[in-house]
């Protein structure tokens, strides 16, 4: 038999004794676990199991019925992980922790790149998979729709009021979201560092996509941010070339989980 089981804030203890357990039949071996945030990374988490490998559908489907809310996900900023780190965190973390070691001689420069390398470690925790958490597309394309084996992490998201700023300012920021505001807007509300790059910036929308956006007077042009989006503003140097830093950045921004 199985049990899906897991532990629930006080005042959902109700919906808890609800549905507490799921039994159905299946061999004494699970051939894939996953554990479910089926409302938001700061919610209890469910744990699934599967006899057999399952596809994606599937398991968005039976999460569905995890959730407490009636709200519909935020399937833009849902997302399917596996269960370790990404690879290259932590040398990307060793690297702006050796940065900031550089430019004690500026105090701001130095705590820009420590305050980088802290918010890296504490949000970026998994590896995001590239598939999309969306009930229609799942269902609809198989190349959408892959098997699972093993143990993953899916979150199904909260809409978020907010985005997040990140890199060649002091320390990262939370914003308040606001529609057709874009990215030059957003960076008005917080105090670039001296080395921040200032002709384009680069944004990770919810769903991990990475896109180029201009904020200088020359280039200026509107492109929407979506609830939940990450501003990374580079860095640059006339004596150092920031650009794999950059670029080590920016993708590991991908993994951040709403």
């Amino acid at each position: 038999m199985f049990c899906s089981f897991f532990t629930t804030p006080t005042r959902y203890r109700y919906y808890a004794l609800a549905s507490l357990c799921l039994f159905i039949s299946l061999p004494a071996m699970a051939q894939s676990m996953i554990t479910l945030h089926a409302n938001g990374t700061s919610n209890a988490a469910v744990t699934l199991h599967y006899a057999e490998p399952v596809r994606l559908a599937q398991v968005v489907s039976d999460s569905l019925k995890q959730r407490i809310s009636t709200a519909t996900p935020y399937w833009l900023g849902s997302s399917l992980r596996s269960t370790h780190e990404p690879e290259t965190k932590q040398e990307l973390i060793n690297q702006l922790t050796l940065l900031s070691q550089q430019h004690r001689d500026d105090a701001t420069v130095s705590d820009s790149f420590a305050n980088t390398a802290q918010w890296l470690q504490q949000h970026i925790k998994t590896e995001r998979l590239p598939v999309a958490i969306d009930i229609d597309k799942v269902r609809l394309k198989k190349i959408d729709n892959p098997l699972l084996k093993g143990n993953y992490q899916l979150t199904l998201a909260n809409r978020p009021t907010s985005i997040t700023v990140v890199g060649a300012i002091e320390k990262p920021q939370q914003l308040e979201w606001q529609p057709r505001m874009a990215a030059k807007d957003y960076l008005d509300q917080v105090t670039p560092i001296d080395i921040a790059t200032n002709s384009y910036v680069t944004v990770i929308q919810p769903d991990g996509v990475i896109q180029q956006h201009p904020i200088a007077y020359w280039n200026n042009s509107h492109n929407d941010i979506a609830p939940g989006a990450i501003i990374y503003l580079g860095y640059q140097s006339l004596f150092h070339d920031y650009q794999g830093l950059n670029h080590g950045i920016s993708s590991m921004l991908i993994n951040r989980t709403l």
